[in-house]
């Protein structure tokens, strides 16, 4: 048996100990106060450190993917932080391309008042449909950018999408 030094806050084992006291030594410096568990466990020459996670009940532990080597796990741990990085950068563009197209309209407001007043004076509302034209255009092009956006499927794609170019 081995004593496992666990950040339940950072949700990652940080150490394999041969006594519960050397594991608490050890995390005491890196785990916030209330998140350090040592969780007794039978480690195993396959088990991955990274690989390692604790039950709700934070006394069981277990490793996210048994029977593979610790090639395979850390493959699957990249796999996985190349997921978040994406997700991370998907969220973070989605953000851009909504306060861009928020700005946008802010921009126009000035026409609207524009627009009554030339439409007031002509008795129609050709210039208000003008407008809520491009009004309508701005928020149809910030669709069409998030659209474009959620079909990308590498980092690299992500991080050479640029917002402002969806709403030439």
């Amino acid at each position: 048996m081995a004593f496992i030094g666990y950040d339940n806050y950072q949700k990652s084992a940080f150490g394999v100990y041969n006594t519960r006291l050397e594991a608490e030594e050890w995390g005491r410096g890196g785990a916030p106060e209330g998140y350090l568990l040592i969780v007794e466990y039978d480690w195993q020459e396959t088990d991955y450190l990274p690989s390692m996670t604790v039950a709700d009940d934070n006394v069981t532990m277990s490793n996210r993917f048994p029977g593979k080597t610790i090639a395979e796990q850390v493959a699957l741990i990249e796999e996985e932080d190349d997921q978040k990085r994406i997700d991370i950068e998907i969220e973070f563009k989605t953000e851009d391309i909504k306060l861009y197209a928020k700005e946008l309209l802010r921009r126009m407001e000035w026409k609207e008042t524009r627009a009554r007043d030339t439409d007031l004076v002509n008795g129609n509302n050709n210039e208000l449909t003008k407008y809520f034209t491009e009004r309508n255009s701005v928020r149809t092009k910030s669709n069409q950018a998030e659209a474009n956006l959620n079909a990308l499927t590498t980092i690299e794609e992500l991080r050479a999408f640029k917002t402002k170019e969806h709403f030439a």
